[in-house]
């Protein structure tokens, strides 16, 4: 059956159903819907099968989380434990990144390919990070802002590194013009969208499809402008998202982001990216033997560096043994920016079919196995004294 109604009633109810179904489990809703898409792709049950408008649709997704990450940007926490924040996030960019750099050479990826590597190996997931945060109230703390703060910064970093990555694989150029070009672009979004945010939402204030029109529109504006110097469209909607946060009072944001952006986002768009990337993956590559040294070492070596790197700079900051461990540990889990990096990569013929996977295949586990452990880790060590 090849009716729209049937792939969409399909869809519709594995991001309605899965997600409630595996919440009991702590497994996130994103990464549910990832492993429903490996069932139901063409590597697994063919049930449905990947065509442009699930790939359009998916492409909307990408652009809407990354909009949305950036919206979640508290920039007032982002100053408040920004010194401090910048030992973490320095430790978790440069040792995980030189790392991951490494384990590229050495599976043959080449610099570029290496790169791509370095960038995911930093990623963090501001998402999941956030989400735990939240649900254990550590937000306000001073481990749970240096955290938040420390995200934030790699993400932002990692994401410009992408961005030289993509530069290079399309065929280089200039990449001084080009970071140059690129901080510029930054910069101008940074200032002009807090500026014309502020009063035009000012105009539509009780005006909620107007509002929701002006964001969608401001996004495709920095994409579209973004294009045109060279940057991905997921770094232009980060720092579109980022910039919009800067334009909201605390009321404003929680209603336009909690109300509107995020029931559209993840109430659609963003599934159906996770879900299509789920589709995309050959998971019957990860039973293949000759691939299991490759899993092996991009999982143990992605986990232990982030892990390393996060445990010393929390020790440099004098927290004690438990709280650097629920630390370190939420410095692991990588969703958002490695897999919209690893879907580009294969996209650009960057990485092949077995990296793709692998990459795919070190989210879920650090996606899904992270959350339980430091809930549990927290509950043990806290929950017990309360």
């Amino acid at each position: 059956m090849d009716s729209y109604y049937y792939i969409f009633f399909i869809i519709l109810s594995i991001i309605f159903i899965v997600p409630n179904l595996l919440k009991k489990f702590n497994i996130p809703a994103i990464t549910s819907i990832m492993i429903a898409g490996i069932i139901i792709g063409p590597y697994g049950l063919n049930i449905l099968q990947l065509d442009e408008t699930l790939k359009v649709l998916a492409d909307f997704g990408a652009i809407m989380l990354m909009f949305l990450a950036g919206l979640e940007v508290d920039n007032e926490t982002l100053k408040e434990e920004f010194k401090n924040s910048l030992i973490l996030s320095s430790f978790s960019l440069l040792i995980p990144g030189f790392g991951g750099y490494l384990i590229g050479q050495y599976l043959g990826l080449g610099f570029i390919g290496s790169l791509l590597y370095a960038v995911i190996f930093a990623s963090h997931s501001v998402a999941i990070v956030y989400g735990v945060l939240e649900e254990l109230k550590m937000v306000k703390t001073r481990l749970g802002t240096i955290i938040l703060s420390a995200t934030i910064t790699v993400d932002l970093f990692t994401l410009l590194l992408l961005s030289v990555v993509i530069k290079l694989g399309v065929g280089g150029g200039n990449v001084g013009m080009f970071l140059l070009e690129a901080f510029l672009y930054i910069v101008v979004l940074l200032l002009a969208i807090p500026y014309l945010s502020k009063h035009i939402l000012g105009i539509f204030e009780k005006l909620h499809a107007q509002r929701i029109h002006y964001v969608l529109f401001i996004i495709f504006i920095a994409i579209i402008v973004g294009e045109i110097v060279g940057i991905h469209p997921i770094v232009g909607a980060f720092i579109c998202g980022v910039a919009v946060s800067e334009a909201l009072t605390k009321e404003e944001h929680d209603e336009l982001l909690n109300k509107n952006l995020n029931a559209i986002g993840y109430g659609f768009f963003i599934p159906i990216f996770f879900l299509v990337l789920g589709m995309e993956t050959n998971i019957r590559v990860i039973f293949d033997l000759s691939n299991l040294e490759l899993l092996l070492i991009t999982l143990i070596s992605a986990v232990a560096l982030k892990f390393i790197s996060g445990f010393m700079a929390l020790k440099i900051l004098r927290f004690d043994k438990v709280k650097n461990i629920i630390g370190s540990l939420l410095t692991v889990p990588k969703i958002s920016a490695s897999l919209v990096a690893a879907s580009i990569g294969k996209e650009l013929g960057l990485i092949g079919n077995e990296i793709f996977v692998t990459i795919v295949t070190l989210s879920v586990i650090t996606a899904t196995i992270t959350p339980i452990v430091v809930k549990h880790i927290f509950v043990a060590k806290y929950d017990k004294k309360s």
